[in-house]
C-alpha cells in the first residue's frame, strides 16, 4: 500500500488533470497504480474524492473540500522534511515572504541582518501578495511576510512598518503627453478608487493595466506610457533622466506591513525578525506610519 504522502500527490493529480491515465502518464506509474493509491485514501478518508465516467473524472463534493486541505499537507510535510534536515546545523527554519517589488530594495537587506545577527537560523525566501500570505501564516506554512495588502485574518497580526508614497511619472519627452498612453496599476481597493477620480475619462481608453507595479515601470523604459510606481524605486530613473515625474499629479501614500502569526512557532526567532525588519526600514529612512 502507498504512503498517505503519495496518495494526496496522486489526489492532486488526477485533480488536475481530470484523468486517471494521464495522471499515471505524469507519474510514470500503471493506470492500476493510480486507482490503487485513490482507493486506499478513499477508504481512508471515508468518502468518494472522484466521481468516475467515461471522459475521465471530476472531484466529487466531499474531494472540492478537501482539495485545499490536501494541499496544505503536503506543504506541511515537505516544510517539516527541510526543517528536520536543517535541525543538524541550525536551531531554526524561518519561512519569509515579501512582495516582489520589496526583494531587491528591502527584503535582502533584512536578509543580510539576518545572517549576521542570527546565524543559527536558517531561511526560506518567497514572492507573493500580502493576502496569500496571510492565508499561508495563519495555515503555519509561513512565519512573516512585508506586504501592501491589509486583510483581517484569525491569528495573523497586520502591523503598519513603513508608507509608501506612489507618484506619477511618464517617459514620454514632453511630460504633459503623459495622458497619451497612460497604464493603470493596481494596488488596492482604495488606491483603485483614488487612481479612477483622478484620471476620469481616461479609464475607458486605457490599452494596457498593469496588476504589478514593476511591470508598469518596465513598460515605461520600453515605450513612451506614464504609470503611478512607487518614488524610492523611480529615484534611480528620474536620476538618469529615463523618466520624468508629472509634477501636477497628486501623491498618494500607502502603508506597507509586517504581517506575522499571534502565536509564532518559535517567538524568540520573531522577535529578532521583527527587530531585524524595523532597523532596516530605519537604515533606508522609510517612513513610519
Amino acid at each position: 500500500m502507498s504512503d498517505l504522502n503519495t496518495q494526496l500527490r496522486t489526489f492532486l493529480q488526477v485533480a488536475r488533470l481530470g484523468s486517471f491515465r494521464r495522471a499515471a502518464d505524469e507519474l510514470f506509474v500503471t493506470q492500476a497504480a493510480v486507482t490503487s493509491r485513490i482507493q486506499a485514501l478513499e477508504e481512508w478518508l471515508g468518502f468518494e474524492v472522484f466521481l468516475r465516467h467515461r471522459r475521465g473524472a471530476d472531484l466529487s463534493p466531499q474531494g472540492q473540500r478537501f482539495i485545499d486541505y490536501a494541499r496544505n499537507a503536503i506543504d506541511m510535510i515537505e516544510h517539516g522534511r527541510e526543517e528536520a534536515r536543517r535541525a543538524k546545523t541550525y536551531r531554526a527554519h524561518y519561512r519569509f515572504m515579501g512582495q516582489f517589488l520589496l526583494l531587491e530594495g528591502f527584503s535582502l537587506d533584512w536578509v543580510d541582518w539576518m545572517k549576521a545577527n542570527a546565524p543559527e537560523v536558517s531561511l526560506t525566501l518567497d514572492s507573493s501578495f500580502s493576502t496569500f500570505a496571510a492565508k499561508e501564516i495563519s495555515s503555519g506554512l509561513l512565519d512573516l511576510a512585508v506586504g501592501y495588502q491589509y486583510k483581517t485574518v484569525s491569528g495573523v497580526v497586520f502591523e503598519p512598518l513603513f508608507t509608501e508614497r506612489l507618484i506619477l511619472v511618464t517617459s514620454f519627452a514632453n511630460a504633459e503627453d503623459w495622458r497619451n498612453n497612460y497604464i493603470p496599476i493596481g494596488w488596492d481597493e482604495e488606491f483603485d478608487d483614488d487612481q479612477r477620480r483622478f484620471i476620469g475619462e481616461l479609464e475607458d481608453s486605457y490599452r494596457i493595466r498593469a496588476h504589478f507595479i514593476d511591470a508598469a515601470r518596465a513598460i515605461l523604459l520600453r515605450e513612451s506610457a506614464s504609470a503611478y510606481v512607487v518614488e524610492r524605486s523611480a529615484e534611480p530613473l528620474l536620476k538618469k533622466k529615463q523618466i520624468k515625474r508629472v509634477e501636477e499629479a497628486p501623491v498618494f501614500e500607502r502603508p506597507a506591513y509586517v504581517i506575522y502569526p499571534s502565536n509564532p512557532t518559535h517567538p524568540d526567532v520573531q522577535a529578532l525578525a521583527l527587530s531585524g525588519l524595523r532597523e532596516v526600514t530605519k537604515k533606508l529612512g522609510l517612513a513610519n506610519t
